[in-house]
């Protein structure tokens, strides 16, 4: 066991490194931002006033009664977010140490040279609770270290014991679900859906129907109350996270190795895949389609709480920074920054789609093609091809929602036309970062991990940019600096053709560069 430990540490901790340096990063650069832009007590509280809303309660959890101190405005703004990373995270290396491996057959190659079925869960029991307790220790010595009054050690040990918990807890559901779906496909699909989904569901319910909220583990982070009330007993619904663990030991344990517990593709007629385009799309089908319909799902929560947003954003300067001082309808304005937000989450689903290329590479798959003369220009064009479709479909679907979801608030004004427009508005943004991940897997396949983080510098700049006051240098990284913010301004053509044409211009690239490339 301890040499399959090894190896298995040894094959992640490359991308455990980079996940939890990102996501230790992105936290800890958030107390001292926090503190230089509201540094008394009564700008905090004038914080707290415009934080109660539908909008902000929407993206980031029902506020915390008591004074709005540095900790809970940490833990607020922070936690529920920083919780879709880390679940992410946890889902990704799950699966590919479980399901992944036993879809490549590495598995049963190891079974033979005598290490037992224990051993193998064990060692993906613990590198989900190494690399979960690592990101605890940093992110602890990380908050001690700022020394803020607010902020002590047990809000900061209630902090990271949730993202432990959380963390531990979507490791071993996405453990349990690779026993029972029949691929790694499927279970990363079936994952991403729940993950999104939960978040999502909180998002309404936190909203609409507070109570029914308590279901979502999104929900027991808010009821945490870290920094005030610090009520840990909201930790004990996560020992779920423990129970998947055990249940999936018990299914890997009694069943056959290929096999699952539910028969996905029982029954259905074989048929013959004539295209390489068919053949990624039925590669990366669970994928996109579990996602597309957490994008719907996403639009449709934000949609369900603009009714009365118009009356909150007239009366807070904070929404009045983010919506921008323009003219218009101040909830046009803030549906244009939702846009801008729910774009930059659909931009995942191309990138992802662009990394199964690189998972065929290293399975060789690439150069099998290439002896039925399949070009690798073919085979990266149409992944191309895939991500693009994605990208589309994820911002068309995410505006469906929003749209259907306030069909019935009348002040908005907006038509299924300006939705539609938007949309078409941010397709450069996807031309873009398509063209970017092609051109860093032309270079070099460890080089595409760069693409992931410049969309989490987007995100951050996107996401809280405006609430931080960033200077303009760093918006000019972004492509949503030169794109208009539609609804509330027209289509910008000139923009959209220049963003546009610089991702057309880095696929041809990385086309060429990956025609000429070794192979991995």
């Amino acid at each position: 066991m301890r040499h399959y430990f090894r190896l298995t540490l040894k094959d992640t901790r490359f991308r455990m490194f980079w996940w939890i340096f990102g996501i230790a990063s992105l936290t800890l650069m958030m107390p001292p931002a926090f503190q230089e832009l509201y540094p008394t007590q009564a700008d905090r509280d004038v914080l707290k006033t415009t934080m109660e809303n539908p909008a902000i309660i929407a993206m980031t959890g029902p506020i915390q009664e008591g004074d709005y101190t540095l900790g809970v405005m940490f833990s607020h703004e922070m936690a529920v977010f920083m919780a879709v990373v880390v679940g992410l995270f946890n889902v990704m290396v799950a699966n590919s140490l479980s399901r992944r491996k036993e879809d490549d057959g590495l598995l049963e190659v190891v079974l033979s040279r005598n290490i037992t079925r224990s051993g193998i869960f064990a060692s993906q029991v613990l590198v989900g609770i190494l690399m979960n307790a690592i990101l605890a220790l940093v992110l602890f010595g990380g908050l001690q270290s700022f020394g803020y009054e607010s902020m002590e050690t047990a809000g900061n040990f209630l902090y990271v014991a949730q993202t432990f918990a959380f963390g531990l807890f979507f490791y071993g559901l996405t453990l349990l679900m690779a026993q029972m779906l029949p691929s790694a496909d499927w279970t990363f699909g079936i994952m991403l859906s729940v993950l999104l989904l939960g978040y999502a569901y909180r998002a309404a319910t936190d909203v609409a129907a507070p109570v029914l909220s308590v279901v979502s583990p999104y929900n027991w982070i808010s009821r945490l109350s870290m920094y005030s009330d610090n009520e840990a007993v909201w930790l004990v619904p996560f020992i779920l996270g423990p129970v998947f663990l055990f249940a999936a030991w018990l299914l890997f344990r009694n069943r056959d190795l290929g096999d699952s517990v539910i028969r996905l593709e029982a029954g259905r007629r074989s048929r013959n895949i004539r295209s390489h385009l068919r053949l990624a799309f039925t590669l990366s089908r669970a994928l996109i389609i579990s996602w597309l319909a957490g994008m719907l799902l996403i639009g449709a929560s934000y949609g369900s709480i603009l009714g009365d947003l118009e009356t909150f954003i007239a009366d807070n300067d904070m929404f009045l920074q983010m919506a921008g001082m323009g003219g218009g309808s101040l909830t046009i304005q803030f549906i244009g920054t939702l846009m801008v937000i729910v774009t930059t989450i659909g931009l995942v689903a191309p990138l992802m789609v662009m990394g199964k290329l690189l998972k065929e590479e290293r399975r060789t798959h690439v150069e099998y093609l290439g002896t039925l003369n399949i070009s690798r220009v073919r085979i990266m064009g149409d992944y191309l091809i895939l991500s693009l479709s994605a990208g589309f479909l994820s911002m068309f679907l995410a505006n469906v929602g929003m749209y259907a979801a306030s069909l019935g608030v009348e002040e908005i004004g907006l038509t299924f036309g300006d939705y539609v427009s938007s949309v078409l508005n941010y397709f450069p943004a996807v031309l873009l970062f398509t063209g970017l991940s092609a051109f860093l897997i032309g270079l070099h396949p460890r080089l595409h991990a760069l693409v992931w983080l410049y969309l989490l510098y987007n995100f951050f700049v996107s996401y809280l940019g405006q609430l931080l006051g960033l200077d303009d240098m760093y918006k000019i990284l972004t492509p949503f600096h030169y794109l208009n913010e539609t609804p509330s301004e027209a289509v910008d053509l000139r923009a959209c053709l220049a963003v546009g044409g610089v991702g057309l211009v880095l696929m041809s690239i990385g086309l060429i560069l990956f025609r000429k490339r070794d192979l991995a």
